[in-house]
């Protein structure tokens, strides 16, 4: 547990801070609290707390020197200042002296509370990996940490003027020359998915991971900086200043995101999609080029994942207008609606094409009303309500539109099979087919699944040939084929893993037998024709 001493001349602060904080949520514990500067002083240089929360006006020694004094002899601690709105200067100057935030005291939120120390605790975690990588010895300066504080303080928060920017990039030797810049925001696409396949709750591991690559690209290079922005997204900045030609600097650019893409997909078998400003110098243009990089990431969302765009890309829509063509087509679950609701079902097709170039709120919020109206249009039973839970919680998972097209597709044809299964069976079998739905994944026989509807396993094998007209096994494997189709649209497991996660057994080559006899490809052809790029091998 991270120690944690809060320095505070009003006692109902204080004692707010300590009761309203779920401090073990953070790995921390409040091991001291101080009214005064001097009593604070004299602890820390005793027993060395990993966090101090300190005010800046106190009794007999005030913050700014307890700051002060603390820095002479540790370079580690985190620091969090509590102020009033006006001592802004002073929090301004202890920014100086590396303090990782500050909380007014007037307007503070628990919420507010909560992302700093969440900021801290993500610091000292830091600092431990790079101390257990490097054996540093305690008290020495982590650059890395202090080069992303400054950076995120003078491009987001306006904390320093670009001339104290200059006078730190010349002191701290960034790889940064305010001469021809490009600056990149980089996002790791499906990045819910990572987390679940790496079993990393707080993105620690993928991040620690990113930032080396990164680091040691641009090390190599010496052309730039790399800052975490959060475990989701990073910052390139790159300099030119032996470049004339803007045509060789976008060229360099392309060639360096490509190199990076290719070694995160072999590190994680994920995608990343970068988002590029324009060119410019003097460090004073940088906080408008994050602008400029962010909305050229923002328009992945019709470009789809993997992409790299500049601030003047047009995003071609062919892609999505084609999808949306294949779902108004869909005869399947056309012949499922009668005339008024065929009418309804195009209007929101026509009504998504036609809002393509409008925000991504507006969209999306048509998507949701589309599929609402697809389940109020096909039942109202409690499983249809389940599953309309469900398939919105998987569009809202997916990054990009042309994804959640994909799925929308799929879920269509699932609820074709489960209209038509639900008009043909009996109670027997929807009873059996319920609970294939809910242990596909396990090691399920048809002698399992018998005794669940109790009956005998040569009886339940006639009722699927006699209602479904097939036999038990295939329709176990065509159900988990259906799954498996879904996992290859929407992540970025490989064919393999996918195969045992739908309940296959680990021997691939059955699986990929299978999935072919049921969709006319194989697993990773299939992939190929619904991404449009590469698949894993």
């Amino acid at each position: 547990m991270y120690k944690v001493m809060i320095v505070e001349d009003e006692m109902l602060v204080r004692i707010g801070l300590k009761s309203s904080v779920d401090w073990q949520k953070f790995d921390m514990q409040v091991t001291a609290d101080y009214a005064d500067g001097l009593a604070a002083w004299e602890y820390f240089q005793r027993e060395r707390p990993d966090l101090v929360m300190t005010d800046i006006r106190m009794p007999k020694l005030d913050g700014m020197g307890l700051i002060a004094k603390i820095r002479e002899i540790d370079k580690t601690v985190r620091i969090i200042v509590l102020s009033c709105l006006e001592e802004f200067e002073l929090v301004r100057k202890a920014m100086a002296l590396d303090v990782s935030n500050y909380i007014l005291k007037l307007t503070m939120t628990e919420e507010e509370i909560e992302s700093v120390l969440h900021g801290a605790a993500e610091e000292l975690r830091m600092q431990t990996q790079q101390a257990e990588r490097t054996d540093a010895p305690a008290g020495i300066e982590n650059l890395e940490l202090v080069k992303e504080k400054m950076l995120k303080d003078f491009m987001f928060y306006g904390i320093y003027t670009p001339e104290e920017f200059e006078r730190f990039a010349v002191c701290k030797k960034l790889r940064l020359s305010p001469v021809r810049m490009v600056v990149v925001v980089m996002e790791i696409d499906r990045y819910v998915l990572l987390k679940e396949k790496l079993k990393d709750e707080h993105g620690h591991l993928a991040k620690m991971t990113i930032m080396n690559i990164l680091n040691e690209i641009m090390t190599s290079r010496r052309r730039g900086e790399a800052v975490a922005v959060d475990e989701k997204r990073y910052l390139l900045m790159m300099h030119h200043e032996d470049m004339l030609s803007e045509r060789d600097i976008r060229s360099m650019v392309l060639e360096l995101l490509h190199q990076i893409r290719e070694i995160v997909r072999t590190c994680f078998n994920v995608s990343v999609s970068f988002g590029i400003s324009e060119i410019r110098s003097g460090y004073a243009s940088l906080a408008g080029m994050y602008g400029e990089a962010l909305r050229a990431l923002d328009k992945r969302y019709l470009a789809g994942s993997g992409a790299i765009i500049s601030a003047d890309t047009v995003v071609e829509e062919e892609t999505i207008r084609r999808k949306l063509a294949m779902i108004r087509v869909y005869e399947p679950f056309r012949q499922l609606l009668p005339d008024s609701g065929l009418r309804a079902f195009e209007h929101y097709i026509d009504l998504l094409a036609d809002r393509l170039g409008e925000d991504r709120k507006t969209i999306e919020t048509t998507l949701h009303q589309f599929v609402q109206w697809i389940h109020a249009s096909m039942s109202d039973s409690a499983e249809e309500r389940a599953s309309l839970m469900n398939v919105a919680g998987r569009l809202d998972r997916a990054d990009t539109l042309p994804e959640k097209l994909d799925l929308l597709l799929l879920h269509l044809g699932q609820l074709v099979e489960e209209t038509h299964d639900r008009l043909q069976m009996s109670g027997e079998i929807m009873k059996a087919i319920q609970y294939i739905k809910l242990h596909y994944e396990e090691n399920i026989s048809l002698q399992i699944v018998a005794d669940h509807v109790k009956l005998s396993p040569g009886y339940l094998s006639s009722l699927f040939g006699k209602e479904l007209q097939i036999n038990f096994v295939e329709y176990l494997n065509r159900y988990r084929i259906e799954r498996a189709k879904e996992l290859l649209i929407r992540t970025q497991l490989k064919s393999a893993d996918i195969a045992v996660k739908v309940g296959f057994s680990p021997e691939y080559t059955y699986f990929s037998k299978v999935f072919k006899k049921v969709t006319g490809l194989n697993p990773n052809d299939f992939r190929k024709r619904s991404w449009g790029e590469g698949a894993d091998s």
